[in-house]
C-alpha cells in the first residue's frame, strides 16, 4: 500500500529528544506512512542511531537523508519535501511527543474542506498542556470530544504541520531566504493564503511540543530571530492590532450576526489581531456565536467580555489601561463614542476610525503595517 502521508522529521543532535520523539511517533501512528529523517550534520553517535531506525507498525518505510553540513530548517525540510511523493506531507520537529490518533485527525480535518491546505494539531505550543504528571495520551483522550472540530488561524507553525500535496505543488516548499531558522513557516502560510488556502488547527489531534530544544544551541538565537522577523515584516508588513468594540451583539443564529462575523473574519485574514470588546451573556462565547451561524471560529479574533449596561465606558477604560502591545487602530461603533475616544488619543495613541468607513479603515491598516 502506498503511504498516505510522508513524515519529514528534521534532526540536529539532541538524541535525548529525538529518541522519545520517534518512540511515540511509531507507537501512535496508525495511518500508512513513510518516515523521511533529514539529519542536519549531527554528531557521529546521533548519525549512528538514526542509521539504525527501522520501520514499525503503520510506518512502512524509513529513509535517512544525511546532510554533511547544517543547512538550517528550511533547506533541511525542503530536502525531505523533494524526496516525498504522498498526497500529504507532515513536517516534524524532533522534540515532539505524539498522542494516539494524531495523524488520523489531521488528515480528517484536512479533508473536511477543499480550501484547507495547512493543518496544525492542538499542542502545548498553543497553550494546551496536560496537568502536572498527566501522560500525554491521557490528556489527548480527554479531548476526544473535539474530533472533527477545527479553528482557522492566521498562520501554520512548522513544528508539526500537515500540508496538502497541491499546496506544495503551487508553492515549491519553504523559502530559503531566511537565515537558518524562524519565520519560514509564517512566510509559507502567507503565500498559501494568498493562493486561496486556509490554515487551521485540528482541535481533536494532539501533539506535545517540548519547544525550542531543536534550536537552543543555535548561535545568537535571539539576534537571529530578530533579524528574520525584520525580513518577514519588510516582505509582508507587520501584524496589526485592532480594538473592535461592539455594545450590542446580534442574536445567535441571526443573519445580522453572520454578516458581522464574516466581516471580522475578513479582517482577521489580513495579518490582523482583532480584540472584540462586547457584553457577552454568561455561557455565550465567541466560538458559540461562530458555530450558531455555521462559521468556523478564527483564532485571531479575541473576545473580551465587558459588563452590559456600562459597555461603552468599560471598553474605553480597558483600552486606556492597556500599556503593552498598544492598539494600532480603534474602531468606533458609534459617532459619540468615537469622538470621546479620539479626544483621548493622547493616552491610547491610536487613530479612531468609524466602524462603517471601510475605505478609511483599510487605509489606516495599510499605514499601520508599514515597517518603520
Amino acid at each position: 500500500m502506498h503511504p498516505v502521508c510522508d513524515l519529514v522529521l528534521l534532526s540536529w543532535n539532541h538524541l535525548e529528544e529525538t529518541r522519545p520523539c520517534l518512540q511515540t511517533l511509531f507507537a501512535s501512528t496508525t495511518v500508512p506512512s513513510r518516515l523521511l529523517i533529514v539529519d542536519n550534520a549531527s554528531e557521529p553517535p546521533v548519525r549512528q542511531f538514526l542509521a539504525g531506525v527501522t520501520p514499525q507498525g503503520a510506518i512502512r518505510e524509513v529513509v535517512l537523508l544525511q546532510n554533511e553540513t547544517n543547512e538550517g530548517f528550511s533547506a533541511g525540510m525542503n530536502r525531505g519535501i523533494r524526496a516525498s511523493g504522498a498526497s500529504y506531507v507532515c513536517l516534524l520537529n524532533n522534540d515532539l511527543r505524539f498522542a494516539p490518533g494524531w495523524l488520523e485527525e489531521l488528515l480528517a480535518v484536512a479533508a473536511a474542506d477543499p480550501a484547507i491546505g495547512l493543518v496544525n494539531p492542538s499542542s502545548s505550543t498553543f497553550g494546551d498542556r496536560p496537568s502536572s504528571g498527566e501522560p500525554v495520551e491521557v490528556f489527548a483522550l480527554r479531548r476526544s470530544h473535539l474530533r472533527g472540530r477545527y479553528t482557522e488561524v492566521g498562520m501554520g507553525i512548522g513544528f508539526c504541520l500537515l500540508i496538502k500535496r497541491e499546496v506544495l505543488q503551487q508553492l515549491q516548499g519553504l523559502t530559503e531566504e531566511v537565515d537558518r531558522a524562524f519565520f519560514e513557516d509564517e512566510d509559507f502560510s502567507i503565500r498559501a493564503q494568498q493562493a486561496g488556502w486556509r490554515c487551521v488547527v485540528a482541535e481533536g489531534a494532539y501533539v506535545y511540543h517540548v519547544e525550542h530544544q531543536s534550536v537552543r544551541d543555535v548561535p545568537q538565537r535571539e539576534a537571529l530571530f530578530a533579524r528574520n522577523q525584520r525580513w518577514c515584516h519588510r516582505k509582508w508588513g507587520k501584524w496589526v492590532r485592532i480594538a473592535w468594540p461592539c455594545f450590542e451583539v446580534p442574536a445567535p443564529g441571526s443573519d445580522a450576526l453572520r454578516r458581522w462575523l464574516e466581516r471580522l473574519i475578513e479582517w482577521a485574514r489580513r495579518r490582523t489581531h482583532l480584540y472584540v470588546y462586547c457584553p457577552l451573556p454568561d455561557g455565550l462565547t465567541g466560538e458559540v456565536l461562530f458555530r450558531s451561524v455555521g462559521l468556523i471560529p478564527h483564532a485571531d479574533i479575541l473576545w473580551l467580555r465587558v459588563p452590559e449596561g456600562i459597555a461603552s465606558w468599560a471598553v474605553l477604560w480597558r483600552i486606556l489601561l492597556r500599556r503593552k502591545k498598544r492598539f494600532d487602530i480603534i474602531v468606533a461603533p458609534d459617532p459619540a463614542w468615537g469622538q470621546l475616544a479620539a479626544g483621548l488619543s493622547w493616552l491610547h495613541r491610536a487613530p479612531v476610525v468609524p466602524q462603517q468607513d471601510e475605505e478609511r479603515l483599510t487605509k489606516q491598516w495599510q499605514r499601520s503595517r508599514l515597517v518603520s
